[in-house]
């Protein structure tokens, strides 16, 4: 890959570049039409957001989105934390834990140079279990006090009007009554989209009852709503809108687990000091394999096979292996599938390297048939998402017969 441009857009048929003095059309100098003042730079978004915006236009019966850390990043002045930024905020636990793992290995000492908490974490458990719990003067565990910070840290409030959530969620939503509803998977631990939801009045079916206390079970997930009054008239099912499904991959903050009755129960309601998350650390993928993140992986497996099908990804860094071959499968397997990827970093380019198996050519920029990359933050991406036309006509000519 050329270090002098700037990627903004890859498809199997369009890559959109710039340098400081040229804009690329798949890699070919794109000639300036005389009298055009603008910047490569400048150029170069131009035909990136029609190229795109074209692309989103299209008609797919299934959408399905998949957001992580980059998404709760754009929620102004309460951003969530990059993986440094959380090595940051855990800085004393950390040391705490570093203090009682001495002497450091050569592979801690990489570990605590790279800051890499996920590493940290993987390397704490493996210590525990060859060598017991490390604990503290009080006897507690300091890796349980470094898990409790991550949670904190990772406990935010919606920023409206500066996050982007409530206004994504309404034009993802915007479509016609008669198509499946959209299925929003996340890993994030936080509540911005539910926060959003309630913010816009939205209903979000999210695997627990509609009884209280909510209690998880994958059943709920089939069920919807329609407004009863107007399916008697039609003779057909009404479908209400602003609806969606909710999968939080790697658990919520907002999740418990208790005993009930001999039996172990999920629960939607706030516990501080237990939340039922699944930690940065490399144990992520076994513990995905029991519920409630089972359920969600099959959801989101089943969701990548359907015919017609658009994922959009934001804000995922392609680090969790069990969900990226997931995509990866999706992309080889499904003739009816089409990808996209909002990649942002501090390169202002497209970066390939967690996401070389979906490139026939890193060096080039080839991207696969079916695999779309635009270079955008979640805020701009949200701001340039095309209004859905068809669907503001059909809410126009019901509120008119209502």
């Amino acid at each position: 890959m050329s270090d002098s441009k700037k990627y903004l857009l890859l498809q199997n048929d369009n890559i959109i570049s710039y340098s400081d003095e040229n804009c690329f059309v798949n890699n070919k100098e794109y000639k300036k039409v005389e009298g055009d003042t603008r910047s490569s730079k400048e150029i170069a978004e131009d035909l990136k957001q029609r190229i795109y915006t074209d692309f989103l236009k299209k008609s797919y019966k299934n959408i399905v989105v998949l957001t992580a850390a980059g998404t709760s990043l754009d929620n102004g002045k309460n951003m969530g934390r990059t993986r440094d930024g959380l090595w940051k905020d855990c800085r004393d636990e950390i040391k705490e834990l570093v203090k009682l793992l001495r002497p450091c290995n050569n592979n801690l000492k990489n570990i605590i140079k790279s800051k890499d908490i996920e590493s940290f974490l993987s390397h704490v458990i493996l210590y525990e279990k060859l060598n017991g719990e490390l604990k503290d003067e009080k006897k507690e565990s300091l890796r349980r006090k470094l898990e409790q910070k991550i949670a904190k840290v990772c406990d935010l409030a919606l920023d409206l009007p500066s996050a982007p959530h409530k206004v994504f969620l309404d034009k993802i939503t915007s479509r016609k009554s008669n198509e499946p509803r959209v299925q929003l998977f996340t890993t994030n631990y936080d509540t911005l989209f539910e926060q959003a939801a309630n913010e816009g009045g939205f209903v979000v079916i999210d695997g627990f009852s509609f009884t209280q206390p909510r209690v998880f079970a994958g059943k709920w997930f089939d069920l919807d709503i329609v407004n009863r009054d107007k399916t008697r008239l039609k003779q057909e099912e009404s479908f209400i809108s602003k609806v969606f499904h909710l999968y939080k991959l790697h658990g919520s903050l907002n999740w418990t687990k208790k005993e009930t009755d001999g039996k172990a129960k999920i629960y939607q309601q706030d516990d501080k000091d237990n939340p039922l998350i699944i930690y940065p650390a490399s144990e992520k993928y076994e513990s995905s394999f029991e519920q409630p993140y089972f359920e969600m992986m099959s959801r989101f497996q089943q969701a990548l096979r359907k015919e017609n099908t658009l994922l959009i990804v934001v804000g995922f860094g392609f680090q969790d292996k069990h969900i990226q071959n997931v995509i990866t499968e999706a992309v080889e397997q499904n003739p009816n599938f089409q990808l996209l990827i909002v990649n942002y970093n501090t390169t202002a380019s497209i970066c390939p390297k967690q996401m070389e198996q979906l490139f026939i050519d890193v060096e080039q920029m080839y991207v696969k048939r079916k695999v779309n990359i635009v270079f955008d933050t979640f805020k701009d991406f949200t701001t340039k998402f095309p209004e859905n036309k068809s669907y503001l006509n059909q809410q126009d000519s019901e509120d008119e017969r209502v």
